[in-house]
């Protein structure tokens, strides 16, 4: 049940991070998502450039689901891109309205990312424990 669990938690956050990746298809999705027009094209390459990475980390959330030898380092390196961006957006003064709804989900992603590697440490834990 518990490997059930994490599995669920890891591939719905890995689908969360894959929805952004639409920015790198259809720029003009980043004002209904971010509310930043991305007409610099310099903006423009930096959030597309975003879309890829976040839709990469969806990825890896999803293979880390199946393959839990890479689960680890994997959500680790989620927790640690999730936490930097909640600390740009809620250390910086001015920032928009869409950026606060989209740290929203991030957090909800942190939490559930801390979940699953409390789930996995319990797991373990009785692991060992039945094991002696």
């Amino acid at each position: 049940m518990t490997q059930w669990l994490v599995t669920a938690l890891l591939v719905l956050v890995g689908v969360l991070n894959l929805a952004p990746g639409i920015v790198f298809f259809a720029p003009e999705r980043s004002l209904s998502l971010y509310s930043i027009d991305l007409i610099d094209p310099d903006l423009a390459v930096a959030m597309r450039h975003r879309a890829v990475m976040l839709a990469l980390l969806g990825a890896a959330l999803i293979f880390a689901a199946v393959r839990k030898d890479v689960l680890v380092p994997v959500v680790v390196a989620a927790l640690i891109g999730k936490l930097a961006f909640l600390f740009l957006v809620y250390t910086t003064s001015g920032v928009n309205a869409e950026l606060g709804r989209v740290a929203f989900f991030d957090i909800g992603a942190v939490v559930l990312l801390l979940i699953a590697l409390v789930l996995l440490l319990i797991a373990l834990v009785l692991h060992l424990f039945a094991g002696k």
